[in-house]
């Protein structure tokens, strides 16, 4: 531990790199999951598009953000189009594969409805009924594990799976938490039941190939530890939460209850608890523990 820390600082005190000395690195990123990350007129953005990028700045990278869809983010890693990929749920499954950084959020897979359906009280209570998840997502290997009593459908990605759900070809869809909800809310408002809890909690991280590239991962922790002393991370966040929170009339459906009202974005318009976002804050004081689903 006092090892991992000094050279942390060592990394960190050398990081005073000028910007035309910058190494150059290619990450890529899920280019729909909001609010982590996102392709928006051609730009890369989102919470942990911003963290990422600040972190990796400190480190001494200037980096290049590859937009992928959630089913070729493990494969530009393989075909070497990226050296890192965010953001990644670690899931056990994953981790046999790749490495991760240090935690940069807690998230999770929540169950959606259509409205006003009340959300399931947990996977068990979908037995004999059909579950759409994203293929590629950590989530189907935790439900062929944990509850094979449910059918379950894999889609190529989130909108398939939504859009599956709202035409009744499945009666629940297994999506990450926050961008489930986000996503829900711009894709079919009115139309879901948004949740308040994860029926499985992740950490997310960013991910390189198992073996490879451990020097950016050491890198990259150490700009995470940088920005997180300077203040960096908390400035980040506070932007972000500012810049999500304007008002804006929404008809959503919490808990099978479905309205028109003035809500505030990304957490009260989409029935979520600020408390289950559980942003950076929570996972600078978890980064050094071991995390188990």
């Amino acid at each position: 531990m006092i090892k991992r820390t000094l050279t942390i600082i060592f990394l960190s005190l050398s990081m005073a790199v000028p910007s035309e000395a910058a190494e150059q690195v290619r990450i890529a990123y899920n280019n729909l999951l909001p609010p982590f990350a996102e392709a928006k007129d051609g730009k890369a953005v989102g919470l942990v598009v911003e963290i990422v990028r600040a972190a990796a700045e400190h480190a001494g990278y200037s980096v290049e953000f590859l937009p992928v869809p959630l089913e070729q983010m493990e494969a530009a890693l393989k075909e070497g189009r990226a050296v890192a990929a965010i953001p990644a749920a670690a899931s056990p499954e994953r981790r046999e594969r790749m490495d991760f950084s240090d935690t940069l959020m807690m998230t999770g897979g929540a169950l959606y409805v259509r409205a006003p359906e009340p959300t399931p009280d947990s996977l068990k209570a979908l037995a004999g009924k059909t579950v759409v998840t994203p293929r590629t997502g950590p989530l189907a290997a935790f439900i062929q594990k944990n509850a094979p009593e449910v059918t379950l459908v894999v889609t190529e990605d989130y909108e398939s799976s939504l859009s599956r759900l709202v035409n009744r070809e499945a009666d629940a869809a297994a999506l990450n938490y926050q961008a489930g909800a986000m996503l829900a809310s711009r894709l079919h408002p009115g139309k879901l039941t948004i949740p308040r809890a994860m029926f499985w909690e992740l950490p997310f991280g960013a991910a390189v190939l198992k073996g490879r590239n451990a020097e950016f991962l050491t890198r990259l922790n150490a700009g995470l530890a940088a920005i997180r002393s300077d203040g960096t991370w908390d400035r980040i966040n506070k932007s972000w939460l500012e810049q999500k929170s304007r008002p804006a009339v929404s008809r959503v459906s919490t808990q099978g209850q479905s309205e028109s009202r003035i809500a505030f974005a990304p957490f009260d318009a989409l029935g979520c608890q600020p408390a289950m976002l559980r942003l950076s804050r929570i996972a600078v004081d978890a980064r050094a523990q071991s995390v188990t689903p």
